[in-house]
């Protein structure tokens, strides 16, 4: 079973990618370097990318053609969850030499939102996440009419990156009142903003514990979404 579903997957890699998404793949790298552009728009464009591999399935009855094989539901979607979750993660690993680069002291400082640190990876994995868990978690009750539900996980995307650069906002919007002495000191929100931007290493295991935890929360959601999606495929009458 496991041999078909590295088949499957090898099919996915193969078949399931398209022109667009190497060209969103690129544009996701590309954006890491554009500075004082928030971080969190880059890897939107991959969750288009996982959108198209289930539109393009839809144009050429991938599906149908899938379930016809001697292979199981299940491993069909194991093989889709793998490919979405490796494209994920390639993103946030291509990642690490924009990284290395804007934080070299000849690049622009960030002022529009989080640095890129390893708190962003982490964040940006919870991010991942939630889109996983409103799309590829209820896909599958119809995967041949994906549109709706990526609206909502798209837009439930930019709620939750709103919820993360929240705390770097107001950190940045009180920081001049508080250089100025308007303020003697930070409220909690705009604390968590400067633990999050703060480039000293005094706060690095605190980046290294967000990006730790946000890595245990991807994984669990991916799994538990995949359980879910299995069961709602197998009742699905192709």
């Amino acid at each position: 079973m496991k041999s078909q579903t590295l088949k499957l997957l090898k099919k996915e890699i193969i078949l399931g990618n398209t022109m667009q998404t190497i060209i969103w793949t690129v544009c996701c790298f590309g954006m890491f370097f554009i500075p004082n552009y928030p971080l969190y728009i880059g890897p939107f464009y991959i969750t288009l990318c996982i959108m198209m591999s289930f539109a393009l399935n839809q144009s050429s009855h991938d599906i149908l053609y899938t379930v016809l094989l001697p292979v199981r539901k299940i491993d069909t979607v194991k093989a889709r969850f793998l490919y979405c979750g490796l494209i994920e993660i390639l993103s946030l690993v291509i990642g690490i030499i924009p990284c290395i680069i804007r934080n070299l002291p000849s690049f622009p400082p960030t002022v529009s939102g989080i640095p890129m640190n390893l708190a962003f990876f982490g964040l940006q994995l919870i991010v991942y996440s939630v889109f996983n868990l409103l799309f590829l978690g209820n896909v599958y009750k119809n995967p041949l009419k994906p549109g709706l539900r990526y609206m909502v996980a798209a837009v439930a995307y930019f709620a939750v990156y709103a919820v993360c650069e929240l705390p770097v906002w107001i950190f940045y919007a009180m920081r001049k009142k508080l250089e100025e002495g308007i303020i003697s000191e930070l409220p909690l929100l705009a604390k968590i903003g400067s633990y999050l931007c703060d480039p000293d290493r005094v706060y690095l295991a605190r980046h290294c514990l967000i990006l730790f935890g946000g890595f245990l929360i991807f994984a669990g959601i991916w799994y538990l979404t995949f359980c879910r999606a299995a069961r709602q495929f197998e009742k699905y009458d192709m």
